[in-house]
């Protein structure tokens, strides 16, 4: 009975064993007829290779029209008009982009899903470069990925629909192009089983074309990477001409990706053949002892002023000097403001920015420092490195005043929440911070009267003197975000983008108004007070003017009003006559009616203060005295690409700018 039960098992154990075998034949049987029907028809790694050079040459033929097409608006007139007269820039820019989708195609071995990624690059590429032009008149450049940190509050300028846009059809690519790339792996892949690990990967064919690409990449783009900035960027080969210092001409004459990479590679600051401690201490000494002499007689600041503001009004510019196409019908748009030039020292400010980077222009009014050494943002590239940068407000704070910031937006942006402190501010108020936040028409940015009456609050609750540096919002872009309901000051000309115009002149009509105010109330503090004030730069908005031909009238869309209120008396060394001279001689040709201080770029605008006040001021100022007099407006774009005057003055300044950015901050060793 045992012996049967036995055998009985060990049949069934059999059968089991027998069907665990068939069902293993059966799926190797499933998986071979899969696997032929997978390669059944394979194509040769020559045959494959050729057709995948061949559709991206096409691909990329097709993505460097595109990216020429966003760069125009789609506008069909001005992509033709590039094709015929820049074919050459256009071809080249067609083979960069071609070793650039080679190389990622390379290293995925995966031409079509490369293809995907490569467009959606692009794609995220020339739409942030759209919206940038769109609302500040300038294109992407390198620079501007300093700011990455604070993407989040960028986009806030923007249209929040196109970003779902963009996002929307980036997935669609990617997802679109993966399943092409699956399926004709499938159709026409070869069967890895069996092979070497390399084969199986492709590592000598892949590694082989990333190498070929990436060396022609390098070659072709070597002229444009490394490059002398101080030669005139003719390309005679290409025939064109790469103008760094005007971005939107650079780009419309070589293509986005090539004046892109001409760009980076003026990131790499050179120093000063001077450059060194030695001479940094030189200069040092020579304007300390300038210092004890000038200032023997003067007092210090604090004896002579109690109450220091700097205002920087956020795109305010003065439509008055605007000439066609920008003549209006409503009268004035800033009546205020034309009270107080006839009233107090004023003249225009020749902004080394057009439409942004409101951050450059306040580090250089700040500090007494330029940017036209450097390709960047002084707050995100070097100013969180350093422990102090010496300024009008830390120089008030040597002078015993409280130093207060208030900016009406995020503090996050450039970083401006660690930069103030180490520019000597006590204390920092954005828009999570201030009382008054009250907004145009509850629907724009924070305007411009609570910006002010945040000011009085702080002057009128604090008995000890006062530094404030305010920086406003209600004149940023968009600049129909306060939705106004009425535009009294319309254009007596239609042209193309004559909303954002009229809504511009409305913002600053209502900014004017609220200037008007403050004027007003701090003509009734008790306190020794003084302010300068100044617009950073223009709306983006004024094309006619900042893409012309036509340098003077260039200059005007850079121009932006400045003054010095006191409600004491200040000596004026300059004179309305003088004033006019000057501003003749450096080419402007505007009406200068009140105009008595001449036309400087924003580094030269502490030490105007100084000298109204007539007191001791900082070292680095006595440099400015002869480089403000020598070359007063020092910004890349009103040059036109020539180089301003050497001197020596220039070249001490150049070398104390150079050791605060890239440098070794010998200064503030010597200091």
């Amino acid at each position: 009975m045992v012996k049967k039960t036995e055998t009985s098992k060990t049949k069934t154990e059999l059968d089991a064993a027998s069907r665990s075998t068939e069902k293993s034949i059966q799926t190797k049987t499933q998986q071979k007829q899969k696997h032929q029907s997978y390669t059944k028809r394979p194509m040769s790694v020559f045959l494959r290779v050729g057709l995948s050079v061949i559709v991206l040459l096409l691909i990329a033929f097709i993505f460097t029209w595109y990216m020429i097409n966003e760069q125009f608006a789609r506008d069909p007139q001005e992509v033709n008009d590039f094709l015929q007269d820049h074919t050459l820039v256009f071809l080249y820019n067609y083979l960069l982009i071609f070793c650039l989708t080679a190389i990622l195609a390379a290293l995925l071995w995966r031409p079509f899903l490369a293809s995907g990624i490569m467009f959606s690059i692009i794609s995220i590429f020339m739409y942030i470069n759209t919206q940038k032009y769109h609302y500040r008149a300038m294109p992407l450049l390198p620079e501007d990925f300093q700011m990455v940190e604070q993407a989040g509050d960028l986009t806030e300028f923007v249209e929040p629909w196109g970003i779902v846009r963009l996002v929307c059809g980036v997935i669609f690519i990617l997802v679109g192009t993966w399943l092409i790339d699956h399926f004709a792996k499938r159709a026409f892949g070869k069967s890895k089983a069996g092979i070497p690990w390399w084969e199986r990967w492709a590592i000598i064919p892949r590694c082989s074309f990333v190498a070929i690409a990436l060396v022609a990449f390098t070659l072709m783009s070597e002229f444009l990477l490394h490059h002398n900035t101080e030669e005139h960027g003719n390309v005679t080969w290409l025939d064109t001409v790469f103008e760094d210092w005007n971005p939107p001409a650079n780009y419309k004459k070589n293509g986005f990706l090539m004046a892109f990479l001409y760009n980076a590679g003026m990131a790499e600051l050179v120093a000063p053949a001077e450059y060194s401690e030695t001479k940094v201490a030189q200069i040092a000494q020579e304007l300390e002892e300038k210092k004890q002499t000038a200032e023997e007689n003067l007092p210090p600041l604090s004896e002579v002023v109690d109450n220091i503001i700097l205002v920087l009004d956020e795109s305010f510019y003065d439509p008055s000097i605007l000439h066609e196409p920008y003549e209006h019908s409503g009268g004035d748009v800033t009546p205020n403001l034309h009270k107080i030039f006839q009233k107090y020292p004023s003249g225009y400010m020749y902004s080394p920015e057009y439409g942004g980077s409101t951050a450059n222009v306040e580090f250089a009014a700040m500090t007494g420092l330029s940017n036209y050494w450097l390709n960047g943002f002084p707050y995100t590239n070097f100013a969180t490195k350093i422990s102090t940068l010496p300024g009008v407000a830390s120089y008030a704070k040597e002078n015993g005043f409280d130093t207060t910031a208030i900016h009406g937006y995020d503090g996050n942006m450039y970083k401006r929440n660690t930069v103030y402190n180490r520019m000597g501010f006590d204390e920092f108020r954005d828009e999570g911070k201030m009382i008054h936040t009250d907004r145009e028409n509850e629907v724009g940015y924070i305007s411009d009267r609570s910006m002010y009456n945040e000011a009085l609050d702080i002057l009128e609750q604090n008995k000890d003197k006062q530094m404030l540096g305010i920086i406003t919002m209600q004149n940023h872009g968009p600049y129909d975000s306060a939705k106004y309901p009425d535009r009294q000051f319309m254009l007596n000309d239609e042209l193309h983008g004559w909303y954002n115009v009229v809504s511009s002149y409305e913002s600053l009509h209502h900014a004017d108004q609220y200037l008007g105010e403050f004027i007003a109330e701090l003509d009734r503090l008790n306190e020794k007070t003084v302010m300068i004030w100044f617009g950073d730069h223009a709306a983006g908005v004024l094309g006619q003017y900042v893409d012309s031909e036509d340098q003077d009238l260039v200059n005007l869309a850079h121009l932006t009003p400045y003054f010095v209120y006191a409600n004491f008396e200040l000596d004026n060394d300059y004179s309305v006559k003088e004033v006019a001279e000057i501003n003749t001689k450096s080419g402007f040709q505007f009406d200068t009616v009140g105009v008595n201080l001449p036309t400087v770029t924003p580094n030269c605008l502490p030490n105007i203060l100084y000298n109204l006040l007539d007191v001791q001021k900082p070292e680095l100022m006595y440099l400015l005295d002869t480089v403000c007099e020598e070359t007063p407006i020092l910004a890349p774009v009103y040059f036109n690409g020539e180089l301003p005057a050497e001197s020596k003055a220039l070249k001490e300044y150049e070398i104390i700018n150079y050791d605060f950015s890239n440098g070794n901050n010998y200064w503030l060793k010597q200091n």
